[in-house]
């Protein structure tokens, strides 16, 4: 049936305003090392995991992200009954399994992504040594989420070499090539990913963790945030001051150090904006977690 000329503007007019409030409503990614969860520390108690466990969750809970990268996971069970009981109907996509090369086992720290999103594929890659870093560990857990409008979000959960062993220039050199290599593998799996979803529509790429670096000149070897940049990527922290985007926190064993800017979250194809410090108890983790809400453009 053919409407008159004044309900056709009306149904016109409500389709804009239905759609205009799906698009209102950006999605909620949050990033956060949850200190060798469960249980805080190597080798922790049952206590001490069922403790931190809950604290964990009443975190999650307050934030309720749509997507969720989580670092320094040391058991995939725990995770997996920590997302089970968080609100909404969350999913973990992917853990990791990433393998130390020196010990021949299963690396103490993984990666994870977890979603209240369908994956149309999720999975995790070791870094590939090579004969400059024979021994480059780690790696990062990738899924390519499905946006409820439609198209994708390419996610990528990374924990980057940690600082130990810069004590010297040629460790600080060691530290910063290691990051710097571990980038160049992570830009080339996204090539590699543009290749396999060409023709897909792909909203926008997402590059989150635990960086153990910064923009701020503390690490002055270090390319690793810059590479991402040249790859395309926005620095969500860019206009943040200093002072109120301290993710890691000094603790009883590290007094010397200064709280400093450890975790990102950095993007393409959402609209611009700043990345959050979300602060949480310091028995949850010595990390807090790094929220921002992604848009599309």
């Amino acid at each position: 049936m053919k409407l008159p000329k004044s309900h056709t503007i009306l149904a016109a007019g409500l389709g804009l305003f239905l759609s205009a409030g799906l698009n209102a409503e950006p999605i909620k990614a949050l990033s956060w090392n949850i200190e060798w969860f469960p249980g805080g520390r190597p080798k922790a108690s049952e206590k001490e995991q069922d403790a931190q466990t809950k604290l964990v969750a009443d975190e999650l809970a307050k934030v309720q992200p749509d997507i969720f990268l989580a670092q320094e996971i040391t058991s995939e069970m725990a995770f997996e009954k920590l997302v089970a009981a968080m609100p909404g109907k969350m999913t973990v996509h992917v853990t990791s399994r990433f393998v130390n090369h020196e010990a021949r086992d299963l690396d103490p720290q993984q990666v994870a992504i977890a979603s209240n999103l369908k994956a149309d594929s999720a999975f995790f890659e070791n870094f590939k040594p090579n004969k400059d870093l024979p021994h480059l560990s780690r790696g990062f857990a990738f899924a390519a989420l499905e946006h409820p409008e439609g198209g994708l979000i390419m996610v990528y959960s990374v924990h980057l070499k940690s600082n130990r062993g810069s004590e010297t220039p040629e460790g600080e050199l060691g530290v910063a090539n290691t990051r710097a290599e571990s980038v160049r593998q992570l830009l080339s799996h996204k090539a590699e990913m543009e290749k396999r979803y060409q023709g897909r529509k792909i909203i926008g790429w997402l590059v989150g963790g635990d960086y153990n670096t910064n923009h701020d000149g503390q690490f002055t070897k270090c390319t690793a945030i810059a590479d991402l940049i040249k790859g395309g990527f926005e620095n969500t922290w860019d206009e943040t001051p200093k002072e109120q985007r301290h993710t890691w926190h000094s603790s009883p064993l590290t007094p010397q150090f200064k709280p400093t800017t450890f975790d990102y979250l950095m993007s393409i194809g959402f609209k611009k904006t700043q990345a959050k410090a979300v602060s949480v108890s310091r028995e949850a983790s010595d990390h807090d977690a790094v929220l921002l809400m992604l848009e599309p453009k």
